[in-house]
């Protein structure tokens, strides 16, 4: 009898966990343009600290992105879709051409493979502010970046 109430109770746990991890938000993002085959190095990010200082120079989590995605993607159009809680972000992303895990950029700082971000914001001497480039995502949200 005991065993058949902790069996319930399990059961009820693992339903509502999984339950609660579906009401996460859709965010469908599409990437135009790619001129080269390379690794797509896409974050997004909840912070607008980190968002305004990341320089594509540091690949893989941190604190500040929320989501991401690395991979090998070939030259054309891209889209993908990441869950996500809802709330405020915005995408910074490049294509890693050379595949040296970093945005190279010529000796202005200007760089020399792809990027692009949410809004297809644009900064003036350096990448855009967190505001021109975030985005409010509630349930569902398609986001389509035209890389420069």
């Amino acid at each position: 009898m005991w065993h058949a109430i902790q069996m319930k109770v399990l059961f009820c746990s693992i339903f509502l966990i999984n339950t609660l991890n579906l009401q996460g938000a859709l965010l469908e993002v599409q990437i135009n343009n790619i001129s080269d085959d390379g690794v797509l190095h896409l974050a997004v990010y909840d912070s607008k600290e980190v968002f305004e200082s990341d320089r594509g120079d540091k690949p893989g989590p941190q604190k500040g992105i929320v989501g991401g995605i690395i991979k090998f993607i070939k030259k054309g159009t891209f889209q993908e879709t990441i869950e996500l809680p809802d709330g405020k972000y915005a995408i910074g992303l490049y294509i890693d051409s050379n595949k040296n895990e970093k945005l190279d950029s010529n000796f202005f700082g200007v760089p020399n493979e792809q990027y692009g971000f949410s809004n297809n914001a644009l900064g003036r001497f350096g990448p855009p502010s967190f505001e021109s480039a975030s985005f409010q995502l509630n349930e569902y949200k398609k986001i389509s970046i035209d890389l420069k």
